[in-house]
C-alpha cells in the first residue's frame, strides 16, 4: 500500500517583502504555533530549517527554546537543512557554503544533541552541481528542493539520485509545488495526493505531502491537521505525520532503480544572478575579506604564537551567512530590507579589516628592519595559499624600489589621490610574494639617499644599482600609442570614435582573441522581465549600445600602461580603465558606471575568435560546462570559452555573478534595473528602480593557452578579488626574516579554502579542494605541524583535522565532526 509522508512546515522568509525584524517576530509566532499544535495533537510533527531562526528564539524566549529542545528530543520537532538560512544556492562561494553548514550543524548539535540529516532548500532559485558533495560532507545524505519546477526543467524526475562532479550522490526529492499547500477538505486532499503520485517515477510507493501556511510564517493549522486525521480514518492511515528522513529511508529500503542527474539544477529566476548590484558586491567583499582575515590570523598565530580569532571570525561569517538568504542575495527583497543587510555586511567587513590589520601590523613589527642603509621598508603580505605576483601601490613618491637582496625593481609614478594636498605622486611596482607569506621591499627617498651617501661604504647594496634614477628607468615591454597599448603578453587596439576594443592580440600564442566585431557595450530591453525574471532566462532584446565619448592615455611607464575609455548611452556613462602591466599575463579593466536606465540591462560583450567552443563557469568549489546558447547563467569569479585545442578566452570579475555566451560571444552582465520586488504585478508610481546611479567593478581578460588548467584562472581570480597588502614600516629590531612563507603544497591543482583553528579550539583544520578534475597525490607543509599527505579525487572537497599534540592528520566532515563510516 502506498504511504504518504506528511511534512508539516512553515516557509519562513526572514526577510523578503519585510525587514528581518519583522521576519524574526514572525519566526517567534510561527514556532509558538507549532508547539501549541503539538500539545493539541499528539501525532503532529513539525519540520523547521535554518539555525538563525532557532538562535532568535533562544535570545527572545529561553523558556520557549527549552520547550523546542524537549520536542526535538521526542522526535516531533525536526531539524532539517543544516544551514544558517536557506541560501541562494548558486552565488555564495564554496567556503560560504562550508560556513553555512559548519556553524549551523555545530549549533544544532550543541543545543539539541542532533544534526540535520536532510538538506532542505525548498525556495532557493536553482542549485549548484557541487551541493551533493557539500551536503554529504556536512552529514546530510538527502536533499529536498522545489525549484526549478517541472515546467522549468521537465527532464528532472521528482525523485532521483543527484551526483556531483566528484561522484558523491545524495537521494533527492523535488516537491511538486507548492510547499505551503493548505488542505481545505477531503476532496481537495485526495486530489493533491493523486497529483503527487502522478509525477513520481513509475512504481513509487512513497510520497511527500508538504502542508502548512507560508510565506510569512504560519505553519500547519488545526484544520490542516484535522483534515489529514479524517483522511486517515477513511483510508487506513495512509498518511503519516513524518520526518522527511523517514521517507528517504523507506525509498532506500525498497531500493528502486532511480534516474541519475549529473548537473546543476537550473533555471529559476535568472534575473536574481544580477539584481541589486550592491548586495552582490558586499557579498563578494565580505567573503573574501573574512577569508583573508582567517589566513592572516593563521600566519600570525604560526609565526608569533598569537591567539587565533575564532570567535570574531564566526561572528563575521554568520552575518555573511544570513545575507546569503536567497531573497536577500538574489536581490528580490524590498528596498528597505537592504538597509540592515548593508549593516550586517559592513560589520563583517569591519571585523575582517581589523583582524587582518592587527595580524599584519604585528608581523611586520616583528620583521628585522634595523638596517637603516637599506631604505624605508615595505612589508608586502600575500594571504593566498600560492605564490602571488601582483601590482602594489604605495602612498609615497619613491626615488627607487628594491627587494630584500638589493635588486632594483622597476617602478612608476601614478597620480595620487593626495596630490591636491601633497603635490606628489604615488608609486607602483610589481611584487612577487611566497604562499601565505610576506616579503620586504625597500623604498628610497631623499632622506635615505643622503644617509646612504654619508655611509655608503658600509651599505650592503650597490650604489649604482640602488639609486638608478626613475626617469632613466625604461622598459620596452610596455608601450602606448594613440590607439593601442601593449606589454610582453598582449597588444590591445581601441577605436576611440566607437568607444570599443577592436583587437586583443596574444603575443605568446600569436593569436587574435577577438573577431572583427571586437567589443560591444550592449543595452538590453527587459520591460517584460520582473525582478526575478520569472520564466525568462534569455536577456537578448538588444535596443542599442554605448557609443564612444572620449579616449585618453593616462599612464606610460616601465611598469604599467593605462588608458581611459568613456562611452555613453542616453543619460548613462560608462568609464573603463584598461591597463597592461609588465610581468602580468592579463588585461585589467576597472569600470565605473553611472546608470540611469530603467528596466534595462547592460552587457559588456566581447565577440571572440573562438568558434565552436565550450563554455565553463566557476561554481562553488568547482567548475561546470554549460551550453553556449545565450541563456543567462550564474557564475562566481570567472567564466571561459575553450575550444578543442584547449585555447580560449576567459573573463574574471570581482563582484559580478551573471553572464551569457551565445556561440563565440561572451557577455558579462554588468547592471540591470528592474523594480525592487516586482513580482509581475501592476506597478505604482512610487515604486523604486534598482541600481540607479554609480557602480564600480573590475574585470580581467586572460588568454587560455594549451598548457593552462583551471587552477591558473582560479588563482588569478583570487588575486583580483583579494589584493596583496602592504605595510609601510620603519627601522626596528625583530626576530623574523625579511621574507617568509607559512605554507608549501606540492600540487598546484589543490587549493586551500580554509586554514584555521578548530571550532572547539583543540586542533588545526585545513580545507582543500581539487580544481582541475584530475586525481592527485599531495603533501602540505605548515610551520610546527606534521606534514599532511593525502590523495584527492577529481573535484573533491576534503577537510582535515590535526588535534593538538597529535602527529597524524585525519579527514573529517566540513562541520569538523567525525566521518561516520
Amino acid at each position: 500500500m502506498a504511504q504518504i509522508y506528511a511534512i508539516g512546515n512553515a516557509h519562513l522568509d526572514p526577510a523578503w517583502m519585510w525587514t528581518w525584524q519583522e521576519g524574526s517576530a514572525e519566526a517567534k509566532a510561527t514556532l509558538r504555533s507549532a508547539l501549541d499544535r503539538m500539545k493539541e495533537y499528539p501525532e503532529f510533527r513539525f519540520v523547521c530549517s535554518s539555525a538563525s531562526v532557532f538562535q532568535w528564539i533562544e535570545e527572545f524566549d529561553p523558556k520557549m527554546f527549552e520547550e523546542i529542545r524537549q520536542r526535538v528530543h521526542e522526535g516531533r520537532f525536526i531539524l532539517v537543512g543544516g544551514m544558517h538560512v536557506q541560501p541562494d544556492c548558486n552565488l555564495p562561494s564554496g567556503e560560504g557554503f562550508a560556513r553555512q553548514t559548519l556553524y549551523a550543524q555545530r549549533y544544532f548539535y550543541d543545543r539539541f544533541g542532533v544534526t540535520a540529516k536532510v538538506g532542505y532548500n525548498v525556495d532557493s532559485f536553482g542549485h549548484n552541481a557541487m551541493l551533493p558533495q557539500i551536503l554529504k560532507k556536512s552529514g546530510m545524505n538527502y536533499y529536498i528542493f522545489m525549484r526549478p519546477c517541472d515546467t522549468e526543467n521537465p527532464e528532472l524526475s521528482n525523485l532521483f539520485r543527484w551526483i556531483s562532479p566528484d561522484g558523491t550522490s545524495v537521494l533527492t526529492a523535488r516537491i511538486p509545488q507548492p510547499y505551503n499547500y493548505y488542505p481545505m477538505g477531503q476532496k481537495q486532499l485526495s486530489a493533491r495526493i493523486q497529483e503527487i503520485f502522478s509525477v513520481l517515477p513509475e512504481g513509487s510507493e512513497e510520497a511527500l505531502l508538504f502542508y502548512g501556511v507560508g510565506n510569512h510564517g504560519g505553519g500547519p493549522t488545526k484544520r490542516n491537521i484535522e483534515t489529514i486525521l479524517q483522511y486517515n480514518k477513511e483510508n487506513d492511515n495512509a498518511i503519516s505525520f513524518a520526518d522527511p528522513e523517514e521517507y528517504f529511508q523507506a525509498v532506500e529500503k525498497r531500493n528502486p532503480v532511480l534516474p541519475e542527474w549529473h548537473d546543476d539544477l537550473q533555471h529559476h529566476a535568472s534575473g536574481c544572478y544580477s539584481a541589486v548590484s550592491e548586495i552582490k558586491t558586499l557579498n563578494r567583499r565580505s567573503e573574501t575579506a573574512l577569508t583573508k582575515a582567517e589566513f592572516s590570523g593563521f600566519l600570525a598565530s604560526s609565526l608569533l604564537d598569537r591567539k587565533f580569532p575564532t570567535e570574531e571570525l564566526r561572528r563575521g561569517w554568520k552575518n555573511v551567512c544570513f545575507n546569503h538568504f536567497h531573497d536577500i542575495l538574489g536581490g528580490c527583497a524590498i528596498e528597505i530590507a537592504y538597509e540592515d543587510v548593508r549593516s550586517f555586511a559592513h560589520e563583517a567587513l569591519s571585523i575582517s579589516t581589523k583582524l587582518t590589520n592587527n595580524a599584519y601590523q604585528s608581523l611586520s613589527w616583528a620583521v628585522d628592519t634595523s638596517d637603516s642603509a637599506c631604505g624605508l621598508p615595505i612589508v608586502v603580505f600575500n594571504s593566498h595559499p600560492f605564490e602571488a605576483t601582483a601590482l602594489v601601490s604605495i602612498n609615497k613618491q619613491a626615488c627607487a624600489i628594491c627587494d630584500e637582496n638589493g635588486k632594483n625593481i622597476p617602478m612608476q609614478y601614478i597620480a595620487s589621490p593626495t596630490k591636491a594636498c601633497t603635490m606628489r605622486d604615488d608609486t607602483i611596482f610589481v611584487a612577487k610574494i611566497p604562499p601565505l607569506g610576506y616579503r620586504t621591499y625597500y623604498m628610497q627617498n631623499k632622506e635615505t639617499v643622503l644617509n646612504y651617501l654619508s655611509s655608503y661604504k658600509e651599505a650592503k647594496f650597490d650604489k649604482k644599482e640602488l639609486f638608478q634614477k626613475h626617469e632613466n628607468t625604461t622598459n620596452d615591454l610596455v608601450s602606448v600609442t594613440e590607439n593601442s597599448m601593449e606589454n610582453e603578453f598582449f597588444k590591445c587596439t581601441f577605436s576611440p570614435e566607437q568607444g570599443k576594443v577592436l583587437s586583443i592580440f596574444d603575443k605568446i600564442s600569436q593569436k587574435e582573441l577577438l573577431s572583427h566585431g571586437g567589443s560591444e557595450w550592449a543595452v538590453i530591453d527587459e520591460k517584460d522581465h520582473d525582478t526575478w525574471s520569472h520564466a525568462k532566462n534569455y536577456f537578448d532584446q538588444r535596443i542599442g549600445e554605448f557609443s564612444g565619448d572620449s579616449f585618453k592615455i593616462l599612464e606610460t611607464g616601465p611598469v604599467r600602461a593605462r588608458v581611459k575609455l568613456v562611452s555613453r548611452y542616453g543619460e548613462s556613462k560608462l568609464t573603463q580603465y584598461f591597463s597592461l602591466t609588465s610581468g602580468l599575463d592579463e588585461i585589467r579593466v576597472d569600470a565605473q558606471i553611472d546608470w540611469h536606465e530603467k528596466q534595462k540591462m547592460l552587457k559588456l560583450s566581447y565577440q571572440t575568435s573562438f568558434e565552436e567552443s565550450e563554455v565553463y563557469y566557476e561554481i562553488p568549489f568547482g567548475v561546470i560546462k554549460r551550453p553556449p546558447n545565450g541563456e543567462e547563467e550564474p557564475m562566481l569569479s570567472w567564466a571561459a570559452l575553450k575550444n578543442k585545442n584547449g585555447e580560449g578566452f576567459a573573463l574574471l570579475n570581482n563582484n559580478k555573478y551573471s553572464a551569457s555566451v551565445k556561440g563565440s560571444v561572451f557577455s558579462l552582465t554588468a547592471v540591470r534595473s528592474p523594480l525592487y520586488g516586482d513580482h509581475g504585478r501592476t506597478p505604482h508610481s512610487e515604486m523604486v528602480y534598482t541600481d540607479q546611479g554609480a557602480h564600480s567593478f573590475s574585470y580581467v581578460i586572460k588568454s587560455l593557452r594549451k598548457e593552462d588548467s583551471w587552477h591558473t584562472l582560479i588563482q588569478a581570480a583570487r588575486v583580483l578579488n583579494t589584493p596583496l597588502t602592504e605595510v609601510l614600516e620603519n627601522h626596528h629590531q625583530g626576530f623574523l626574516p625579511l621574507t617568509s612563507s607559512c605554507l608549501k603544497i606540492s600540487a598546484e591543482n589543490i587549493l586551500i579554502s580554509a586554514l584555521k583553528r578548530s571550532e572547539d579550539g583543540k586542533g588545526t583544520v585545513v580545507r582543500l579542494y581539487e580544481t582541475d578534475g584530475k586525481a592527485s597525490h599531495f603533501t602540505l607543509e605548515l610551520p610546527k605541524l606534521p606534514i599532511l599527505e593525502a590523495d584527492a579525487s577529481p573535484y573533491s572537497i576534503q577537510t582535515f583535522r590535526l588535534d593538538d599534540g597529535e602527529k597524524e592528520w585525519r579527514e573529517v566532515l566540513i562541520t569538523e565532526f567525525e566521518i561516520d563510516e
